[in-house]
């Protein structure tokens, strides 16, 4: 299978405006460079809104994280286009794209230190609908007071498991997991189209990977958000993920379902290993 072998459901040529009209998240043709160096090189994913998962893999240094950062306005894209929901968010600043409908995750917990975990939640809750502006994580008067927010916060953090009994404990007194979880819950407060999840199952043992393998599929189920995932456990990836894209040198692949991602030998080559060693 190569890029050509296994068309996408969008051919990677197609105009932005068909790309738009049956498409949650278009990229087109996106082009980062930093210096000289050329971090992404014409990507171009198209994905429907009728999917629940996709999954982006590849080797480190691939691009994966910094074509997240292009579509979250963490840096602008040298050429290309990003539309989501039909509508343009390229160059965006990166709380507008959130508002529009683009949540995410990063590799890295970021949680703010001197919050407990449920003011991290409703910092995100609030800052949605744009009620809260470039605060950096200072609390404004009267910030807890909008019951939308709370409202929301709390559906987010009951979706992952943290009970209301440990939601006044700061980030320095949680596990990795429940790091994670309220990660994952900040970015769902915002009841977002997208969810960018940059390796949620880093640094998590195989009992948690597999309840986090749970989650994300309950989250699509109950919710409707769509998930892209980055993430290097293939065994965890293959299990939910519904169309596998394959980045490798700033460059798309390969694409297609799981099974005929881990079948095609240039993906092997390029990151898998040999089809002896399989998935790793």
């Amino acid at each position: 299978m190569t890029t050509s072998a296994l068309t996408p459901s969008i051919p990677l040529d197609t105009s932005v405006t068909c790309m738009a009209s049956r498409s949650l998240l278009s990229i087109d043709k996106v082009s980062v460079t930093f210096g000289g160096v050329k971090a992404l090189s014409n990507v171009s994913i198209d994905i429907p809104a009728d999917r629940g998962i996709d999954a982006i893999i590849g080797p480190n240094g691939a691009g994966k994280t910094t074509l997240f950062n292009a579509l979250t306005g963490v840096v602008r894209p040298n050429h290309g286009r990003v539309l989501l929901q039909g509508k343009d968010i390229t160059g965006l600043r990166q709380d507008d794209i959130y508002r529009r409908g683009l949540s995410r995750t990063f590799q890295g917990v970021r949680l703010f230190e001197h919050l407990n975990i449920e003011q991290n939640v409703l910092l995100a809750a609030r800052s949605v609908r744009g009620q809260q502006e470039r605060t950096r994580g200072k609390l404004l008067p009267g910030w807890w007071e909008s019951a939308e927010s709370r409202e929301r916060a709390h559906a987010a953090l009951d979706r992952v498991g943290l009970a209301v009994a440990m939601r006044r404990r700061l980030p320095s007194q949680l596990t990795l997991w429940e790091s994670r979880m309220v990660e994952i819950a900040r970015a769902l407060s915002s009841e977002p189209a997208v969810l960018l999840l940059d390796e949620p199952a880093a640094g998590l043992n195989a009992v948690e990977k597999a309840r986090l393998g749970d989650l994300l599929l309950r989250i699509v189920a109950e919710t409707g958000c769509h998930l892209v995932i980055v993430e290097h456990d293939m065994t965890l990836l293959m299990s939910i993920a519904e169309h596998v894209w394959v980045l490798n040198f700033g460059s798309l692949l390969a694409s297609g379902t799981p099974a005929q991602v881990q079948a095609d030998p240039l993906v092997h080559e390029a990151y898998l290993g040999s089809p002896k060693e399989g998935a790793r």
